[in-house]
């Protein structure tokens, strides 16, 4: 019998194509999709009701959603707060727009400073003598502060409102990582620096009790002022709901809602299509398909205002949206430096620190922006702290909201050493050679020595002098002063303004008017900036969310079968050295810090 090869490499070339195939018409199904999803553009008739319905949390940045398109069930994508903006304001001017229906079912979060800026352009719709409805199942504190701003607040019969207040917990690892022999070297600059505290530590320290006390105590003072005021009721009466809320819930047998009502928390208890009715009978438009029609209406301008959105923990590197890579903002950046059209830089910050090098990098890299004679303006949203303040002492002006936290001027870094755990426990030791006395440097299995132990500390105190240098040239603050403000505390907006860290408080709309006046323009258009999906990412997230659905969908059985494929479109994909860097680098001493979302 004669055996023959050649049916196996034709199996295996058969084999190759279809996957090859199978993997062009995944892309091809993808990109059709998206583009079906874009090309709708709504008919907006005289008595229209707008249907505002946010998802997920208020974010910044331009959040991807190819996943969503062909998970084929419902994912949960986040909002952009400059897209709710932007159509509630011309909502306000559309004589089409009759009403607008506030639907919060699927709202999960956001920080008060955009909840601040949302609720002044639901202001504004009211003011044009549109109606303004809110409804939700069940109201988290988030969704009750934007419904307080509407003229009628709507409950399902079964839903719940309470307010909890605003707390900021965390796990404290110091006696466990303790009990296995796992040491964590700290080295910090700023006493309110709390972020290594977890790590060495079973509570939380005075000093960061204090600061925490301060900030969180002014945030739910803001959110409770705004409470009260639109709903005229007192401070008193929240306190007694709260404080009674059990008694008072007993009362009406166990139903929130009824509850809720007799306090005058919420005006009507009503179901989803109850609720809609109060609108209006006018023809019913998705707020994102009317997002559309008002992108398609602008036009270009001869000059513009640039928005950069840097949004997230600032790293090294080139960076996807959701993070501030420093490659990525240096080279947006080099971009605008070029372009004449540019008259004016916004850096619109929502972030709570990172990587000191990173941050150095960006805050050059605006510097070199201004010499090109482009006023640039930072404008913080729910936090801009740490490095990201570093990153802002690059800036000619500083607009923060009420509730922005910022500050946490303060440098620290942390290397472990799980030596003693590796030994004790797995019974595994490092051993080797190195050509000077720092070949070990920043290996965890291997602890400092007295010399390296030095040059850390030596490394951050440096990092925390620049800091506070740039912080009292640009802020034009005596040193002696810089220094009591700063330490790593954290401030909220008002307070900032008022101890000179920021100028003046203000939304993002605030300071694009700055901006133009600042530059002498008039006629100009408002561009935004911010890190881009390269295709690999986009297509591997939109398979990937077609394998997270619920259901066995053909969309999710081509993804099981290509998935494996996608590794073949780069070159290593091991990032091991990258993490490692991130993780134990000297130089990138200062992390993120704390971001209190309202929930």
């Amino acid at each position: 019998m004669k055996f023959s090869i050649i049916p196996f490499f034709k199996f295996f070339d058969i084999l190759r194509r279809i996957i090859v195939n199978l993997l062009f018409w995944g892309i091809v199904v993808i990109i059709g999709a998206v583009c079906i999803k874009n090309s709708y553009i709504p008919k907006v008739t005289e008595g229209s009701v707008l249907l505002l319905n946010p998802t997920g949390y208020i974010i910044e940045y331009t959040s991807p959603d190819t996943a969503d398109i062909l998970s084929g069930s419902e994912v949960r994508k986040d909002t952009t707060l400059r897209e709710i903006i932007a159509v509630l304001n011309e909502a306000a001017i559309d004589n089409n727009i009759s009403s607008v229906f506030l639907d919060l079912r699927r709202l999960d979060g956001s920080g008060l400073s955009k909840l601040q800026e949302i609720a002044i352009a639901i202001k504004n719709v009211r003011d044009s003598g549109k109606k303004v409805i809110a409804f939700s199942d069940t109201y988290s504190q988030a969704k009750y502060y934007l419904a307080c701003y509407t003229e009628n607040i709507v409950i399902d019969p079964l839903g719940e409102m309470m307010f909890k207040g605003v707390g900021g917990y965390q796990n404290y690892f110091g006696k466990g990582l303790k009990k296995f022999g796992i040491k964590v070297n700290v080295f910090r600059a700023g006493d309110y620096k709390s972020a290594v505290e977890p790590y060495i530590s079973d509570k939380m320290s005075a000093p960061a009790r204090e600061a925490s006390a301060e900030y969180l105590n002014e945030l739910w003072t803001q959110y409770l002022a705004a409470v009260t005021r639109e709903r005229n009721i007192t401070k008193r009466d929240i306190d007694r709901y709260i404080s009674s809320y059990a008694v008072i819930l007993e009362k009406n047998r166990g139903n929130s809602a009824k509850t809720a009502k007799s306090y005058n928390i919420i005006d009507t208890i009503a179901v989803y299509e109850e609720a809609l009715a109060l609108a209006g009978t006018g023809r019913k438009v998705n707020w994102k398909d009317y997002y559309k029609t008002i992108t398609k209406k602008e036009r270009p301008a001869p000059q513009r205002i640039a928005v950069v959105v840097a949004s997230g923990p600032i790293i090294s590197g080139k960076q996807p949206p959701g993070t501030i890579g420093a490659s990525s903002y240096v080279s947006i950046l080099e971009g605008i430096k070029k372009d004449q059209k540019v008259a004016a830089v916004i850096l619109r910050i929502d972030s709570g620190g990172g990587s000191v090098a990173a941050s150095e990098a960006i805050r050059r890299s605006l510097q070199d922006v201004k010499k090109e004679g482009k006023h640039v303006i930072v404008s913080m949203s729910s936090i801009a702290a740490s490095g990201s303040y570093w990153i802002s002492t690059a800036s000619d002006s500083i607009l923060c909201m009420p509730s922005t936290l910022t500050g946490s001027i303060g440098v620290f870094g942390m290397l472990p050493d799980i030596s003693e755990f590796l030994e004790k426990y797995p019974g595994i030791t490092t051993d080797g050679y190195g050509t000077t006395k720092f070949s070990s440097f920043y290996r965890p299995d291997i602890s400092l020595t007295e010399d390296m132990k030095k040059i850390v500390t030596l490394s951050v105190e440096n990092d925390y002098s620049t800091f506070l240098s740039f912080v009292s040239t640009s802020r034009d603050i005596q040193l002696s002063e810089t220094r009591k403000i700063a330490g790593g505390r954290i401030w909220g907006g008002n307070a900032a303004v008022e101890i000179g860290l920021a100028d003046d408080v203000g939304t993002l709309g605030n300071a694009i008017a700055l901006a133009a006046q600042e530059s002498g323009i008039l006629d100009y258009s408002v561009d935004y900036y911010e890190p881009k999906e390269d295709l690999r990412t986009t297509i591997s997230r939109g398979l990937k969310g077609m394998a997270t659905s619920d259901k066995d969908t053909v969309s999710a059985k081509l993804y099981k079968l290509i998935s494996g494929a996608l590794p073949l479109f780069s070159g290593n994909t091991d990032n091991s050295d990258m993490i490692f860097e991130n993780l134990f680098d000297g130089n990138q001493s200062v992390y993120m810090g704390p971001e209190y979302i309202f929930r």
